[in-house]
This record gives C-alpha cells, sequence and structure tokens, in this order.
C-alpha cells in the first residue's frame, strides 16, 4: 500500500499521519481552518514521550485534490462521517479499503454477520448512525474495516499533536470476523509506524470491550467536569460508574459479545491518569460530542434486544441537554 490519507488528521488522525510519514510511507491527510495552514506552513508536528519530530506531509480541505489512495483511514468522529461520506468517495479507487476507527457503535455493525445472527440479516442497518445513507451509498460497507484505537492524544496547538502515552494500540477487523487478505495488508503496513496495529478477528468484541468503558466515564467525566481518578475517588460516583458499565455490558451480551465489563480493572488501570475522555473534551471546547455512537445507539441496540437500561436513558438525556444549553454556551462564551 503506497498511498495513505488520514480523512479527519486532528489529534488521533495527526498521530497516526505523523508516524506512518515518519516512517517512509507516503502519507496525506484531509485537514481544515488553521490546523490545515499550520501543516502547509510548518510540516506536522508530533510531541510524545518517546519522540519530538515534524514531518512534511501534503494536506487538503478538498479530499479530491488528493486522488485515489490505496488505503483510506478515517478518523472523523461519528456524526461528522455522514456529511464527509461524498469526499471520501473522492479517494477510492475499486478496491481501496477504508479503516473507520472511531469511538462508539459503528455504521456498518450489522454488515458481515450471519442472517440469523443477533439483532437481524447482513441488511439491517442503524439509521441514527447513517441517516440519510451516505455512507453506504458513497463508500459501501464492502470496504470498511472497523478499528478500536487507544490512544490519548490532543491537538497542542494547530499543526501539533501531543500524545501523552507510551502505549498506543489500533485494533483493525474485518465486519465478518475473517482473516482476509486486505485485513492482512492493511495491518502489515501500518506496522511499518505503529507497532501498536494488529489485527482482529473479532472486532465487535474488541469496540464493545472499549465501550463498556467509554460509556461510563463519557457520562460521569462531562456531566461532573471531572477525570476518571476523581470520579473513583468518590463512592457514589463510582457506583454510578458500575451501574453504566453493567447497563452497557448487559446490552452486548444480549447481542452475544462478552464485553468483560471489570470496574476493579478500569479503576486500577486508570491510576492517576488525568486525561480527560474526548466527550469531556468535546463538551469544554463547544464542539458537537459523540452522543449517538457511544451512548444513544447502546440504547437503540438495548431496545432491539429487549434490555433495559435506565441509568444510561437517565444520564444521557441530562449529558444530550448539556450539550445544547444556550446557558451553557453563554458561559463558555464569557470564560
Amino acid at each position: 500500500m503506497k498511498k495513505i490519507c488520514i480523512y479527519g488528521a486532528g489529534a488521533v488522525g495527526g498521530h497516526m499521519a505523523a508516524r506512518l510519514a515518519r516512517a517512509g510511507l507516503d502519507v496525506s491527510v484531509v485537514a481544515r481552518g488553521p490546523h490545515l495552514a499550520a501543516i502547509r506552513a510548518q510540516g506536522l508536528r508530533l510531541i510524545a514521550p518517546d519522540a519530538d519530530f515534524t514531518v512534511p506531509v501534503a494536506a487538503s480541505d478538498d479530499p479530491a485534490e488528493l486522488g485515489p489512495q490505496d488505503l483510506v483511514i478515517s478518523t472523523l468522529k461519528a456524526q461528522s462521517l455522514g456529511p464527509a461520506a461524498a469526499g471520501l468517495a473522492t479517494l477510492l479507487k475499486p478496491d481501496t479499503p477504508v479503516v473507520f476507527a472511531l469511538n462508539g457503535i459503528p455504521w456498518w455493525y450489522f454488515h458481515g454477520l450471519p442472517a440469523d445472527g443477533n439483532g437481524g440479516s447482513t441488511a439491517a442497518r442503524l439509521p441514527r448512525l447513517d441517516p440519510e445513507g451516505q455512507l453506504w451509498r458513497h463508500v459501501g460497507a464492502e470496504r470498511a474495516l472497523g478499528c478500536v484505537i487507544r490512544s490519548p492524544n490532543e491537538l497542542a496547538a494547530p499543526g501539533v499533536v501531543r500524545s501523552t502515552s507510551t502505549v498506543n494500540t489500533f485494533v483493525i477487523g474485518e465486519p465478518d470476523n475473517s482473516a482476509s487478505p486486505r485485513l492482512a495488508a492493511v495491518v502489515s503496513a501500518l506496522q511499518r509506524g505503529l507497532p501498536g496495529a494488529g489485527a482482529s478477528q473479532q472486532i465487535r468484541r474488541d469496540i464493545w470491550a472499549k465501550l463498556v468503558l467509554n460509556v461510563p466515564s463519557s457520562l460521569t467525566c462531562a456531566l461532573t467536569v471531572s477525570t476518571a481518578p476523581e470520579i473513583f475517588a468518590q463512592d457514589d460516583m463510582r457506583e454510578l460508574w458500575r451501574q453504566l458499565g453493567t447497563e452497557a455490558n448487559a446490552v452486548a451480551a444480549a447481542h452475544g459479545i462478552d464485553a468483560g465489563f471489570d470496574l476493579d480493572a478500569q479503576i486500577r488501570s486508570s491510576g492517576a491518569n488525568r486525561h480527560p475522555p474526548s466527550m469531556l473534551q468535546d463538551l469544554l471546547a463547544g464542539r458537537a460530542m459523540e452522543i449517538d455512537a457511544q451512548l444513544r445507539a447502546v440504547q437503540d441496540l438495548g431496545r432491539m434486544a429487549g434490555v433495559p437500561t435506565p441509568v444510561l436513558d437517565v444520564t444521557v438525556a441530562l449529558l444530550a441537554h448539556r450539550a445544547r444549553s444556550e446557558f451553557a454556551a453563554s458561559l463558555r462564551q464569557k470564560a
């Protein structure tokens, strides 16, 4: 795979692009605004515990300018995918796979499942995640590869990505769980710059294993403007976290997935890590949050399987209201 485009080279995508470009791959990025201007003028800089370097990469806010690619990696957040689908299609050759690296339930979730498997046929869709069908129409689920990323990053400044961990994993899998040749080729290419890239034959299990962390962390941290260590220090908040994780775990189980929710393990792994989850970062910055993919899609799947999610239902309603609150927006403007 000679040409790789990162579509949405923000914090996570910028990290991936920088390391892949440094490894010698032909990397381009789709970005916008001051971030794009800085990349064009000065290159893309990564500041990490193990490195600090700047690499030149081709960059544009018009994907058609970058031409057809051998691999596209979309790191756009779920709510941005539909509007970007037509532009993403301009990067595709007839056989170009697209890795969708995002938090939450992916739009292609039921694609590749057997006709009698856990929730419906291979034609089943989740309308909330692609309400106008643009991804199915312009990209097609047959191109999709799932990707679960564990890599804490933030945009330190336009053109500058800061990584806060030496452990960064990128688990990629086919919707039908096969060990396909294209999956092997994608992982092999990415491992040149991202040694934490690996293949999975159970990508939905990997998605849910992260979701049973994301659901409680996104809700409790965003609603209280706190980080995980602060939440875990309080008995009542720790219990709320447990209830949310347990509900998400039950929804996964109803769809045939053992997500392995373990509160004690999550507490141990968080340690003193005060890195704010992406939902909290988006809330504080006034950006749109991944409420549909991370939270409401879990509610949808719960209802499909007859699994009640009472705590999730209440907390999602609260967070959604906070996101659209005009009063909260006015406070951000005054800050």
